[in-house]
């Protein structure tokens, strides 16, 4: 496995083609065409598979069951719990790997999600749109050239691991704790010094906002800012950036780095979609 540190998950499988990979601490996000063969995996990360192709042979077994042959049509979603071992033999088929810490699932089902218990068919299920979509955004995200933005893996992530949960029979477990109104201006305020530091994470704000979980922090920062953390980073983002424009002195590339892009193409990219021009065309404007 290209770039996965072993000690975080060891796997044997058959050659790949295509493969493209977003790799992080907590979570990667694999996609790629995997020859007919043989796959064994295991590791301290619970994996998410979904088939963009369907399936004409395939067997497997969890644990030290025996191996059951399926039917695994499109875009059927297969949850491997961490520790366990998976082994595979099945044909030729495309797939979107997502492999992810399982803290961030205990914060969202709590007790009454519960893997590493269940049954195998439990694990498995045809993937319902809603997340279909943020997979295929993770694959995306994971699949486009240069480094991904970190802020929106982490939500994309944590919006699968909810989606997940419930595909599952779980109801995400609701928080009891608000983010205060002095944890909001603490966390804004580090936001704020911070911007250019590209590799600002969900875990390090939620930690600045008296040690929530990710996925709680999320929740009560959309609720309390009336936006999800990461589009609340971005807009502050492009607003620093506009003063910068607006002020002349600095490249664009200066500028984008400054601001936490990882490149004046990203920078670019984000600036048009949100003000509707390119950061040339606005700085023309305010300039004039």
């Amino acid at each position: 496995m290209p770039d996965i540190d072993p000690q975080i998950f060891s796997i044997s499988r058959p050659s790949l083609g295509g493969y493209k990979a977003f790799v992080h601490r907590d979570m990667i996000v694999e996609t790629y065409r995997s020859a007919a063969g043989q796959m064994v995996s295991r590791g301290s990360l619970h994996r998410i598979s979904i088939n963009r192709t369907a399936h004409g042979k395939y067997a497997y077994r969890l644990g030290s069951g025996a191996f059951r042959k399926i039917e695994r049509p499109p875009f059927t979603l297969g949850f491997q719990p961490a520790a366990t071992v998976l082994e595979v033999d099945g044909d030729a088929a495309d797939y979107i790997s997502i492999f992810q810490s399982p803290a961030l699932y205990s914060g969202i089902g709590g007790s009454r999600f519960d893997p590493e218990h269940w049954d195998s068919d439990a694990l498995s299920a045809t993937t319902d749109p809603t997340t279909l979509q943020v997979a295929l955004s993770l694959a995306f995200a994971a699949e486009k050239s240069g480094r991904a933005d970190l802020l929106l893996m982490q939500h994309l992530g944590m919006a699968l691991a909810c989606c997940v949960v419930k595909l599952l029979g779980a109801k995400p477990e609701a928080g009891d704790r608000p983010l205060t109104s002095d944890n909001l201006r603490r966390v804004i305020d580090y936001i704020e010094n911070l911007l250019g530091k590209s590799d600002l994470s969900v875990e390090e704000l939620a930690s600045v906002a008296a040690h929530m979980s990710p996925f709680h922090f999320s929740r009560e920062f959309k609720r309390a800012a009336g936006m999800a953390p990461h589009r609340f980073v971005l807009e502050r983002r492009i607003e620093r950036a506009r003063l910068y424009l607006a002020d002349g002195k600095e490249t664009l590339a200066n500028i984008a780095y400054a601001t936490g892009f990882s490149s004046q193409a990203h920078f670019s990219s984000v600036f048009r979609r949100l003000i509707g021009a390119t950061p040339k065309e606005y700085q023309r404007s305010v300039r004039l």
